[in-house]
């Protein structure tokens, strides 16, 4: 009897004693635990801008859209209609390029879409481009293209969430100091909106007051400006 206490009482013991681990009932060997895998590592995003050259996607309210920004080293320096620098003057068709390689079966880069805006009489020489541009360069690639004269917050975001977006040309500003091409790619909150703006990726990633681009538009624009509805057919 003494013997059979002892022997329980030593068995209780070592497993009193076995320490930082448990012991796998079934075979009476301690079992350490597994480790934990390290949680894997956030994914790196690409950076937006690098070497000189932009790579950005949005979400528009057509769909998503491919960033261009003339000052792009990859096009920068390309001259439109032979003589003016895409980076100065090209907000025009880099506008256009967006617009075609998000939303059609064709990839045209700022240098493609000025090349064919000055075969096609839009560009102006030391200016950059004509007016006309998007009415009828948009409605040539195969877009809806009107003239929108609803200069009011109110139409602008109701045009916006019925699956358009809004081109605009732009005055003296916090844009431009004469004029300059815009889109504007969907509404955000309250009464503000996104917009692309070919020239400044830093305007790019904030929303705008819409009330504030209405001030900013260039009134005087021709060719159905200073607004244009664009979207797919």
């Amino acid at each position: 009897m003494k013997k059979k206490l002892l022997g329980g009482v030593i068995a209780l013991a070592l497993l009193l004693c076995t320490p930082f681990c448990r012991l796998d009932l079934a075979s009476g060997v301690p079992k350490v635990p597994l480790a934990l895998p390290e949680a894997a590592p956030d994914p790196v995003e690409a950076p937006v801008f690098s070497d000189g050259m932009y790579t950005l996607t949005l979400t528009s309210s057509v769909g998503l859209l491919t960033y261009y920004n003339q000052n792009d080293i990859r096009w920068a320096d390309a001259l439109y209609g032979g003589r003016d620098p895409i980076a100065s003057y090209g907000c025009g068709p880099t506008a256009l390029a967006m617009l075609v390689t998000s939303f059609t079966n064709q990839n045209y880069t700022p240098a493609d879409m000025a090349e064919w805006a000055a075969s096609n009489n839009y560009w102006s020489a030391g200016s950059g481009t004509r007016h006309n541009f998007f009415l009828e360069g948009a409605s040539a690639f195969g877009f809806q293209a009107v003239s929108f004269q609803n200069f009011t917050a109110e139409g602008i975001i109701s045009e916006l969430k019925s699956g358009h977006v809004l081109v605009a040309l732009m005055g003296p500003g916090q844009f431009t100091s004469v004029g300059h091409f815009i889109i504007i790619y969907n509404y955000w909150s309250g009464t503000q909106v996104s917009i692309a703006d070919p020239a400044s990726l830093e305007r790019t990633q904030i929303p705008w007051d819409v009330q504030t681009l209405i001030t900013e538009l260039a009134y005087g624009a021709n060719g159905g400006g200073p607004l244009w509805s664009i979207s797919p057919k």
